[in-house]
C-alpha cells in the first residue's frame, strides 16, 4: 500500500498542528469522565473521511463540536453494538461468581465457572482478533456516509477484506502496534500522555483513509 508513511508525518504538516493537538488534549482530558468521547471519536472520523478525499491537509479545525459531537457519538454506538456478544458472554461468567459466593457448594460452581471461562476465553480471543483485522473497513464504511448501518453491514465489510486482506491486516497489525507503543509510552515515561495518544489515533485514521483509497478505486462520494 502506498503513502504509508505519510500517516507518521502528515499531522506535523498542518501548520496549525500545535494548536490542534493542544485543544484535542483538552477533549481526552474530559474523556477521563466520557464526556470527552464523541468529540475525539468525530474528529477522528473526519481526519479518515479529509484523507479519503485526499485533501492536503488531514487535519480539520475544532469548530462545529455540535457535528463533531454527533459524528463521535454515532460511530461509539458502532463499536458497542460490536461489544454486545462480549458482554452477553461474560454475564454468565459474572452469574457464576455471585452463585457461587451465595451457594453451600462453591467448589461445584467454581469448577463450573473455571470450565466456563476456559471456553469464554477460547471464543473472545478468535472474535477480538477478526474484530480487530476488520476494524479499519468498519472505520472507512461509516466515514463514508457517516450511517451506523454501513458499518453494521458485515456482509460487505467481509467482501472489501477479500478484495484487499492483505492491506487489510497490514493497517490492522500497525494500528494495534502504534496505540500499544502509545500505551506503553504512558506507563514508562509518564510524559507526553495526551500528545501521545492523540497521534497514535491520528495515524490509525490516516491508515483508515488510506485503505479506503487502495480497496475501493472507484471513489464514491464521501461525506464533506
Amino acid at each position: 500500500m502506498n503513502d504509508i508513511g505519510k500517516a507518521f508525518s502528515a499531522p506535523f504538516h498542518d501548520p496549525a498542528w500545535i494548536s490542534k493537538f493542544l485543544v484535542a488534549g483538552i477533549f481526552l482530558l474530559l474523556s477521563v469522565v466520557l464526556i470527552g468521547i464523541p468529540f475525539v471519536v468525530g474528529y477522528l472520523v473526519q481526519v479518515t473521511q479529509r484523507v479519503m478525499r485526499r485533501e492536503e491537509h488531514p487535519l480539520p479545525e475544532w469548530k462545529d463540536l455540535g457535528t463533531i459531537f454527533v459524528l463521535g457519538f454515532k460511530y461509539c454506538v458502532v463499536y458497542l453494538v460490536y461489544m454486545i456478544p462480549i458482554g452477553l458472554l461474560i454475564l454468565p461468567a459474572i452469574g457464576l461468581g455471585i452463585a457461587a459466593g451465595a451457594s453451600d457448594m462453591p467448589e461445584v460452581i467454581g469448577i463450573i465457572a473455571s470450565i466456563y471461562m476456559f471456553a469464554l476465553v477460547l471464543l473472545l480471543i478468535p472474535y477480538s482478533l477478526v474484530l480487530s483485522a476488520m476494524s479499519p473497513i468498519i472505520a472507512y464504511r461509516f466515514a463514508m456516509h457517516e450511517r451506523i448501518g454501513d458499518a453494521l453491514d458485515v456482509g460487505a465489510i467481509v467482501r472489501d477484506f477479500r478484495k484487499n486482506w492483505q492491506n487489510t491486516l497490514v493497517v490492522a497489525l500497525i494500528v494495534v502496534g502504534i496505540e500499544s507503543f502509545a500505551s506503553i509510552g504512558i506507563i514508562v515515561f509518564l510524559v507526553g500522555v495526551f500528545f501521545t495518544i492523540f497521534y497514535s489515533y491520528l495515524v490509525s485514521a490516516y491508515l483508515h483513509g488510506l485503505l479506503y483509497r487502495e480497496t475501493i478505486p472507484q471513489q464514491l462520494e464521501v461525506h464533506p
